[in-house]
């Protein structure tokens, strides 16, 4: 961690501030050290780059085991290399964009949060388009992975933690971009309610989670939970994943077949993307991630715009596709001028 990143760190178990003794350091990076709360002295350690600072993570354990095996497969080649669940890097900031009704210029200066930000390639994309900080937040050991990914960027943070109890101080970000995370909690509703503390006045939170529809995926998940496959460990899951994978590749190219027949042609860009051309090891991650983790909720729209709603958000928008995926804004605390 750089030393800046104390600027925007609280204690996660009572949010006092923290202070750092240094034990081992490179460059403007420290390794080794330990973080203490100044109000209730907890300690946490910094290890390997990373301040570990999880808290509240009751019922978290085996989803962070999951995630911790995905990530590190992602990472270090077996699964996906240049895309992530079939985007690339140009892709993915299309959809950032999107979804946060935020352009690139925008981003300038402000401190913005990813939540559970796995491979951190949206984060790398956030402090590469000049934002003050790009602070990469997940609870899974794979984080340690993706801090080695992010040196080249002086903006950008990695830090070990989770949504029930971020280690930042209130009403901090400009905004938290929450993308496929509250879904694998146990309280998704609640993992929003805890994320929205941290976003400041006029700030924009958006997050994105499974819709209560049809998904090949999340049926055969429900399919092989039912049948008790999901409890094996996460390098069996693997195995089922590649096996799925090769069967999806084949029913998609006859999917793909049928598709373009004229009068049952895509007619919107969702429905291009759905038949498009897949990876087999795209499927692998796919798979993977629909199968290992504990937790997997699916929520209707109007419900998730209720949890912005019920907090008082402003400018409450759903975004049309993937579904679902809602942004708010946190109301302004300056007065408005007279009309």
């Amino acid at each position: 961690m750089r030393r800046e990143l104390l600027r925007y760190l609280a204690c996660p178990s009572c949010g006092a501030d923290l202070n750092l003794a240094v034990e081992e350091e490179s460059g403007d990076e420290v390794l080794g050290g330990v973080l203490t709360c100044e109000g209730c002295a907890a300690r946490y350690e910094i290890l390997r780059g990373v301040p570990r600072l999880n808290e509240a993570m009751g019922g978290l354990e085996r989803v962070a085991q999951s995630f911790t095996f995905e990530w590190k497969a992602h990472l270090d080649g077996r699964l996906e290399q240049d895309t992530v669940f079939g985007r690339s890097t140009e892709e993915e900031w299309e959809y950032f964009k999107e979804a946060t009704g935020l352009s690139g210029d925008e981003l300038r200066g402000a401190v913005v949060l990813d939540a559970g930000c796995g491979p951190a390639q949206v984060t790398r994309l956030i402090a590469g388009h000049g934002a003050e900080a790009a602070i990469g937040m997940d609870m899974n050991d794979a984080i340690e992975d993706a801090f080695l990914r992010c040196h080249d960027y002086p903006n950008l943070h990695i830090v070990q933690g989770n949504v029930f109890a971020p280690p930042f101080k209130p009403e901090l970000f400009d905004l938290i971009w929450c993308n496929g995370v509250i879904h694998h909690t146990p309280d998704a509703r609640g993992g929003h309610r805890s994320l929205s503390r941290f976003v400041k006045p006029g700030g924009v939170l958006y997050v994105w989670v499974y819709a209560k529809r049809f998904n090949p995926f999340r049926f055969t998940r429900d399919v092989l939970a039912f049948l008790q496959v999901t409890r094996l460990p996460e390098r069996a899951l693997l195995v089922v994943a590649k096996g799925l994978s090769y069967a999806s590749l084949a029913f998609l190219q006859v999917y793909q077949a049928v598709r373009r027949i004229p009068g049952l042609r895509p007619d919107s860009r969702w429905g291009e993307r759905k038949v498009r051309d897949r990876t087999l090891s795209e499927l692998e991650l796919t798979w993977l991630d629909s199968l290992s983790p504990q937790y997997d909720t699916r929520h209707s729209e109007a419900e998730v715009m209720g949890w912005f709603e019920e907090l008082g958000f402003v400018d409450v928008h759903a975004i049309e596709e993937p579904k679902v995926g809602v942004r708010g804004v946190v109301p302004s605390s300056e007065p408005q001028p007279a009309s």
